[in-house]
């Protein structure tokens, strides 16, 4: 008698998890937010503009120039204006700080680890992220790990888009942020 009661319950359960298959649960973001962020990398003539630095390099070569190969074994920090458009020359709301590791030597990809620190009317507190940025591909995604003050303990995706590259000097990503878990 047990045993069919417990063979019961098990078929119920697969039909009514079955009951809509290949339809996922769609989850809905508790809060959102789009930024831009604003990288001038030093290259040896720029030091009062330049707001990221190459700190690591392969053996030979130098630290104003990125490696030739896909930029493999470079590593640069960063200190970015963040801005609520594109525009490099609007009031900053924080900055984007942290670094990004070229990593993969076939390809454009990097690791990147940093964290928003936003400190306007609107915002405050910081919003950290880490993941993979397979720099070739229109859009990224790269997740949204923590945060503090507005953003304590705030999970979620960020999708990354280049907005604008000029040469190994100046790029802008478009950050959109989708949160996920908000306290």
């Amino acid at each position: 008698m047990r045993a069919t009661c417990i063979l019961l319950c098990f078929f119920t359960f697969l039909v009514a998890s079955s009951a809509h298959p290949g339809k996922k649960k769609q989850y809905k973001p508790c809060k959102e937010l789009v930024l831009y962020f604003h990288d001038i990398i030093y290259n040896g003539q720029n030091a009062a503009n330049a707001t990221s630095a190459i700190v690591a390099a392969p053996e030979g070569a130098n630290l104003t120039i990125l490696a030739s190969q896909f930029h493999f074994g470079n590593i640069a920090v960063f200190d970015d204006p963040i801005t609520l458009d594109n525009n490099l020359h609007s009031p900053p709301v924080g900055r984007a700080q942290g670094m990004y590791i070229y990593d993969t030597k076939n390809t454009f990809t990097a690791w990147l680890g940093f964290s928003f620190v936003l400190n306007s009317t609107d915002h405050h507190g910081t919003v950290n992220f880490m993941g993979a940025d397979p720099t070739t591909l229109k859009t990224r995604d790269i997740s949204v790990v923590g945060g503090t003050g507005d953003f304590f303990m705030h999970r979620g995706i960020a999708t990354i888009a280049t907005d604008a590259y000029e040469g190994d000097v100046y790029f802008r990503l478009r950050v959109d942020i989708k949160f996920y878990e908000c306290w």
